[in-house]
Parts: structure tokens; sequence; C-alpha cells
């Protein structure tokens, strides 16, 4: 399983950095963080540091009001009933037109967001795809599927997508999930269980999936055999929220706090409990791993107090992505078997770890995995259930 950098507000300049570190990758472009006239020059740095470029037509809520993303010649100016009832061939021809500018590798498709799947939706997606067809005949098509909470929670939907799914005549498809309750990390086993079968279904018509909008809750994905997922430097970026995708009035927070992404805890921490735990001599315990250790983070174990150490909101970014990406390489094994003993292993590793620091007081209070370390293994005793002997057989070939 890949990472790839979702693309957002001050992302341009760490999605580069994040290439030349592993010196490949892919960039899922952002058209609502990047104006037009400079998609195109973006796109060939992108290329010249042996990246790979995707664009998100971010078509998601178009009745909600996104003055940059309205600067693009693919978003609808008007008549969203229209398109709602499936008129996308002037949306599905421009953005051709954008694929073919920055040479993108895939063609992601737009969808909008559903709150119900039906077979109105299904001749809606077809729709769109035969659109694609016409106008780029010759690259691989990437649908987008995109999905309410309500639809996540609901496994008759979620079994409905995987059976439209194989009709449609394209070579992958990116899912975006709306997070229930608005949590970052979600509490609710049924809603990973049933993005892993999703998933999973998928794949096992041997077509991509790519999972956007992603955090390391969705490393579970690597049971499915998930070909990627994307993900980002703030939060916004890593949770599919509504909000995200219109224009915002009102004053945003100037400061925020800077965390420190500990993968081995599956935890992130603010600052200020890493100088406890360096004072309690318990820092070393937090370290990452040598094969995850990387230059933005050195600071904070070098012996100075971790709040000295000048770490701050850029390197964090850096280091959370940088380790999301080495962990998602490592999560896929030879076997079904293996990837899920790998999975479970590491949810214990974290478990143990966060108990013996939590009971010093060291915890990453609202970005504390603990209690998510329960909610992905009943997820994964679900799915488990259902997809152990299929994907046991087909493991080498999906």
């Amino acid at each position: 399983m890949e990472l790839f950098i979702q693309m957002g507000h001050q992302t341009s300049k760490l999605a580069i950095e994040h290439l030349e570190d592993f010196a490949s990758g892919t960039v899922i472009l952002s058209p609502m963080n990047i104006i037009p006239k400079n998609i195109g020059n973006y796109a060939s740095k992108v290329h010249k540091k042996n990246g790979s470029i995707l664009v998100d037509p971010q078509l998601y809520y178009p009745r909600k009001v996104q003055k940059k993303l309205s600067e693009y010649a693919f978003w609808p100016q008007e008549d969203i009933t229209a398109l709602e009832s499936g008129q996308f061939d002037k949306v599905v021809y421009e953005l051709s037109l954008l694929n073919k500018e920055i040479e993108a590798d895939m063609f992601l498709l737009p969808s909008n967001t559903t709150n119900r799947v039906d077979h109105i939706w299904n001749r809606i997606q077809k729709t769109i795809i035969e659109s694609a067809k016409k106008y780029m005949p010759d690259i691989e098509l990437v649908h987008t599927i995109a999905l309410s909470s309500d639809v996540v929670n609901d496994e008759m939907q979620i079994e409905k997508i995987i059976s439209f799914v194989e009709e449609w005549d394209v070579e992958g498809v990116y899912i975006v999930c709306e997070h229930p309750q608005k949590y970052y990390l979600v509490d609710k086993p049924l809603w990973v269980s049933n993005i892993m079968s999703l998933a999973a279904g998928i794949k096992r018509q041997q077509k991509k999936v790519i999972v956007g909008y992603a955090n390391h809750q969705l490393l579970c994905l690597a049971l499915t055999k998930c070909d990627a997922i994307a993900a980002g430097n703030f939060l916004n970026l890593r949770w599919f929220k509504p909000e995200h995708f219109e224009t915002i009035t009102e004053p945003q927070p100037g400061r925020r706090a800077v965390w420190y992404y500990c993968p081995q805890a599956l935890t992130e921490y603010k600052i200020p409990f890493l100088d406890i735990a360096s004072r309690m001599d318990l820092l070393n315990r937090m370290e990452p791993p040598q094969i995850m250790k990387n230059t933005y983070s050195n600071m904070l174990f070098s012996g100075s107090l971790p709040s000295s150490t000048g770490f701050n909101e850029k390197e964090s970014c850096r280091h959370y992505l940088y380790c999301l990406r080495k962990q998602c390489q490592n999560s896929v094994r030879e076997t079904y078997k293996e990837t899920r003993d790998a999975y479970l292993a590491m949810l214990g590793t974290a478990e143990q770890l966060l108990s013996g620091l939590g009971d010093k007081g060291i915890r990453g209070q609202d970005r504390d995995f603990i209690e998510i370390c329960d909610v992905n293994r009943a997820a994964i005793a679900a799915f488990d259930m259902a997809y152990q002997f299929p994907l046991s057989c087909e493991w080498n070939n999906i």
C-alpha cells in the first residue's frame, strides 16, 4: 500500500520535499488551493521530481460556494439541478482538458457526495464514465465514490456499491468517506469495517482502490490490498469534512498547536507532553523506529528539551507524512494472514506503549489512539469473518 499526498493549503513545497525524500511519489492536486494559471507549472515541478500527478475535481458539494474552485472552467456556473440529474458532460470535457494539460497519470472522475445509493445514483455514475471514455479513451479512469457517513454506516448500501462498481468500465475508484459526528479518529467499528469491506469488494474485481482524505487509523486497509491512502498536512486533508469545500468567511484562528506523531503508538502528542516525557526519562520510548527516523523530528531526541528545539508546524507535518508513508509501504505482507497478524501486533505494541505512557500522564488527548485500538480490532474481527477465506485465496492476484 502506498501513501499519496493530498494537496491543500500550504502543501505545495511540502509535496515536492516529500517526493525528494522518497525519490518518487504521487500528488493529488487540489484545484481550490492552486489557481488555474499555475497548475501546469506546478505539475511540471512534480514530474521533474519523478512524481505522478492526479487532480481531484472536488465536486463533492456543488451547492456550496467555493470561490476558488469556481475559477476553473470545469466548475458548473449554473443549473446545479441539471448536474445532480447526471448532466456532467461539459464538466467532464473541461476536466479532460485539465488532465491533459498537467499530464495526469490517471483521470479522477467527478462525483457528488451521496446520501443514498440506488439505481438512479448508479445511472449517473455510468453516465459520467461514458463521457470520460469519449474524451479520454487512452488513460486509466478512476471514478470517485463520495459517501456521507450515513451511507458508510449502512452495510446494505455498501454491498450495493460493490455490485454497481462491477458494471463500471473503469480501472479503479477513489473513495472519500465523511466521518461520523465530526471526529478525527472514528470510534465506530462498523464505519471502519464497512470501508474495509468496500475496498476489499472492489479490489476483488481487479480494480484499483485509492482512499482519499485518510489518516493513520486507516492503515488497516492493508488487509484489503488497498493500493493507496491519501493524506496531507492539516486535519482537513486527513478527514473528509463538508465545510472544507465551501468558502468560510469567519476569521480563522492564527495559531495551532504543534503535534508530534509517535508512529509506534499511532498517536500524536503536543510538544509539552514530550517535555514531561523527557523529564521522566521516557522520551526514548517515543522516538521513531530506525526505519522511520527523519531529519524533521531528529531534533526532538537530541538531548535538549523538546520545546526548545524549534520543532514547529512545518516539521510536524513533514514528519507525520514521512512516517505514515513508511508505515503504508510496510503494511502489506506476503499473505492475508501475515498482513492481518502484523497489523494486530502493531495495535498490541501501541496499546502497551500508550498504557505505560498514560500511567505517567503522557497522553495524546483527542488524538490518543488508546480507545481506537479496540475500535479497529472489532472492525477487523467483523471484516475477517467475511473476507478471510476469499482474500487468503486471491491475495496474490488482486
